[in-house]
């Protein structure tokens, strides 16, 4: 009996405790302060104590918007900036037109040798480039060192000329920022390496399948249209440049005039790969997009990228 009595005791004092505690804490999962304005006033006259010290303590289920600490906030703020492949680039509009004059001038006089070094050469080139008999014959006498330097010379100054003629291009169309001489010669520097890369893709080409008499006929073809196209390039460069009154005449017709000659260019190497088109279409479409569309499409978005 005695017992008992204690327990009743002891029960009636832990209610008493727990119930002291309940209204000297706060409930995490009361969610007062989100009520209504008019539903907080009419409950504040009986839950006032309990309230304010639920204020007063930290909701563990509030949701706060979220901040990146520290490094990582820099490194996604870098990420969403976008990506401007032009800004490395040199700008300024430095590039004197006499300056420019003396550029173009030097470059003529590389082709002047480039002709004298074998002044039947010129001849060979263009025939080689009407018809596939002279392509042949030509490609025969291109054997050797003696043989083979004119044409790389007049490869070497097509490359040169390419660059320029880029160069101008970007310049006709945004002058204050692409007129200067490290952009000239980083134009310089990209086409010898798309035209140089793609010649080293169709050595791997020939050296990985027995397809090695079809490359090098078609090696050959590039030299000789490039060769030709470089000569027409040489005037038409001097005409960009300083045809002021006639400029967006020059350009798109320039701009025309290689893309004609990479059309007819399409056409000759169709005859040359003719005999793997039924089996290996796929191979060549891939060989086709990945070599010879590619980087005129990289080119034309440079170029639009630039008028901006």
């Amino acid at each position: 009996m005695r017992n008992l009595r204690f327990a009743g005791i002891g029960f009636f004092l832990l209610t008493t405790a727990l119930l002291a505690a309940q209204q000297l804490s706060s409930n995490p999962f009361d969610l007062y302060h989100r009520l209504p304005e008019r539903v907080r006033a009419s409950a504040a006259a009986v839950y006032a104590p309990a309230f304010t010290a639920s204020d007063s303590i930290s909701n563990p289920f509030n949701v706060v918007p979220h901040r990146t600490p520290g490094v990582a906030r820099g490194i996604s703020e870098s990420i969403e900036l976008t990506f401007q492949p032009l800004n490395v680039l040199p700008r300024g509009d430095a590039l004197s037109d006499s300056f420019l004059f003396w550029i173009l001038l030097a470059l003529l006089g590389f082709l002047s040798f480039a002709i004298a070094s074998k002044r039947s050469i010129v001849v060979k080139a263009w025939r080689g480039f009407l018809n596939d008999n002279a392509l042949s014959i030509a490609q025969k006498e291109a054997s050797g060192f003696t043989g083979s330097t004119p044409y790389y010379l007049l490869y070497v100054s097509f490359l040169l000329n390419a660059g320029a003629f880029i160069f101008l291009i970007a310049r006709y169309f945004n002058q204050a920022s692409f007129n200067n001489l490290g952009f000239l010669l980083i134009c310089m520097l990209l086409s010898c390496v798309l035209f140089l890369s793609k010649h080293l893709l169709l050595g791997l080409l020939q050296w990985l399948y027995p397809v090695g008499k079809s490359v090098r006929r078609y090696n050959f073809l590039i030299i000789i249209f490039n060769c030709v196209l470089g000569l027409f390039l040489v005037p038409f460069n001097f005409l960009v440049a300083f045809a002021r009154s006639y400029a967006d005449f020059m350009v798109y017709w320039t701009l025309s005039l290689a893309g004609i000659f990479y059309l007819y260019r399409s056409m000759r190497a169709i005859v040359i790969g003719q005999k793997f088109l039924s089996r290996n279409l796929f191979h060549f479409l891939l060989y086709l997009c990945t070599v010879e569309i590619a980087p005129v499409v990289i080119l034309v978005k440079l170029a639009i990228l630039a008028s901006k």
